[in-house]
């Protein structure tokens, strides 16, 4: 007779990115003060820095069995609560993790951009529709970025989405598919290729271009 047993237990990784969130919910809340009262006198506003942290956990070897056929062994990572007994377990490790969550400036302490991009149809062949993709970063101030790299890919999983979870087939980049922004013009220019049956079957496919932390999606599909 097969039993169930449920396990209150969680990923280290998931562990970690609760406090990351916490953090993160605590600072926002601290941005959204407004800097004056309601008599026009400035608020004193505070930020979060860095946090330290140190987690106490319990690393569990352990063998799951359901009825007859034998599962196969593993490990669960449990916090560690002041009522949890001493005593030392076979197979029961207890661990300390620490480390230190530190804010950093936006886009690595440089000066913060944006990216804009535009595609050109160039010709059609019996097996691929070819496709100019121009990439620009640009400034606050709308100047462009002079000797930014730039990456260009291929998003799979997005595109899938928004064909309808039906396949895509990955494009043929023509020559590198990241580059420096040039000093005419500010762009990277990349080439692709895109299966001319799917082209023709209205099938969109998406790019995600990135630099440093800026991120922005292409879409290309047939008019």
């Amino acid at each position: 007779m097969s039993s169930t047993t449920t396990t209150n237990s969680l990923a280290l990784h998931e562990i970690v990115l609760s406090i990351a969130d916490s953090l993160n919910e605590a600072q926002e809340t601290l941005r959204s003060v407004s800097p004056y009262d309601e008599y026009g006198r400035p608020n004193t506003l505070y930020q979060l820095p860095y946090l330290d942290f140190n987690l106490e956990v319990i690393s569990q070897f352990e063998t799951s069995q359901t009825g007859s056929s034998t599962g196969g062994n593993g490990i669960r990572f449990i916090p560690f609560r002041s009522t949890e007994t001493t005593t030392k377990n076979q197979g029961v490790i207890t661990s300390n993790i620490s480390g230190r969550f530190v804010a950093v400036m936006p886009n690595e302490g440089l000066p913060q951009i944006a990216l804009s991009a535009i595609t050109k149809f160039n010709e059609t062949n019996s097996e691929y529709a070819i496709y100019s993709i121009a990439v620009k970063a640009v400034q606050p101030n709308n100047e462009f970025v002079i000797g930014q790299r730039i990456e260009i890919n291929f998003d799979e999983a997005t595109s899938m989405d928004l064909n309808s979870k039906m396949s895509v087939s990955a494009p043929v980049f023509i020559g590198a598919k990241d580059g420096y922004t040039r000093a005419d013009d500010g762009n990277v220019y990349v080439q692709v290729k895109l299966k001319i049956a799917e082209y023709n079957a209205g099938r969109t496919f998406v790019f995600k271009a990135n630099s440093g932390t800026q991120f922005i999606s292409i879409a290309i599909s047939k008019p």
